[in-house]
């Protein structure tokens, strides 16, 4: 279950009104970049990201994940002779954030691999068996993908992101296709309750709100499983539930724009 929280990654996304990415800013001492923050974003009239906006739910299933990994570190790295408690605490915190980044790093792998491959280029030998299931079942479905990797800016109701695969059906049907790179070994995925959002946003964007409010886009979320390669489970969104998941993303928005004190609508 999500509820509402005021914490918000460091790694958030930002775009300006004309799709170009903002994700990070020069350092004032000129030594670097860091993350953009809200102030930037006030500033320089940048647009959340869907997944920023989506920041101000906890989601309860990727907290257990992130103590269940602070639980494996503190079990595979006990504390050292002499090592206060305070002191042991920071290191399997630091540990178990690691392990996340690691994680985010390979799912951006797996990510930018499924897109080279769909347009043509080639992808190295350990990232192919993650790409062969999703063309298996691609081809058994008879599916066009007609865009990969899209930003979509929505100014008028103050959000953008990355679009993973805008496609079309045999029939015509409108879609919006997600990754996630989350499975567990020998376990049947169960969806985030943001992931449809994240899709419903996107399709309101790319295909418009009509067409969501007229019931006419699918969406999908499509699972790899890292530590079982060659693994893949897709959940699919039919657009009634692409309609009711953008209506609840809509005032998500609202409340966004409320504990933030920034309303970045055109």
């Amino acid at each position: 279950m999500a509820i509402l929280t005021k914490s918000q990654s460091i790694s958030s996304h930002w775009y300006t009104s004309g799709g170009g990415a903002a994700h990070r800013q020069p350092k004032a001492n000129g030594d670097g970049e860091r993350a953009t923050n809200i102030r930037d974003a006030k500033r320089l009239n940048l647009l959340p990201s869907v997944t920023n906006v989506l920041g101000v739910l906890s989601k309860g299933g990727l907290i257990n994940w992130q103590l269940q990994q602070v639980g494996l570190a503190a079990f595979e790295k006990r504390p050292a002779e002499g090592e206060t408690s305070d002191y042991y605490a920071k290191r399997i915190v630091s540990v178990s954030k690691e392990i996340n980044e690691s994680a985010q790093v390979a799912g951006s792998s797996i990510h930018a691999a499924i897109e080279s491959h769909f347009k043509g280029e080639d992808v190295d030998e350990d990232m192919r068996p993650y790409v062969i299931p999703i063309e298996a079942w691609k081809e058994e479905k008879q599916l066009s993908f007609i865009e990969h990797e899209s930003i979509l800016v929505n100014p008028k109701r103050g959000f953008a992101g990355m679009c993973d695969v805008v496609g079309l059906g045999l029939g015509g049907q409108m879609f919006i296709i997600d990754w996630k790179s989350r499975t567990k070994i020998g376990k049947k995925v169960v969806s985030y309750e943001t992931e449809v959002m994240q899709v419903a946003a996107y399709a309101a964007t790319r295909w418009g709100e009509d067409a969501v409010t007229s019931r006419k886009v699918y969406g999908a979320n499509v699972y790899l499983c890292r530590a079982e390669v060659g693994r893949m489970e897709v959940r699919v969104w039919n657009p009634n539930e692409i309609f009711e998941a953008y209506q609840t993303f809509l005032s998500i928005c609202q409340i966004w724009r409320y504990l933030k004190g920034y309303d970045p609508r055109a």
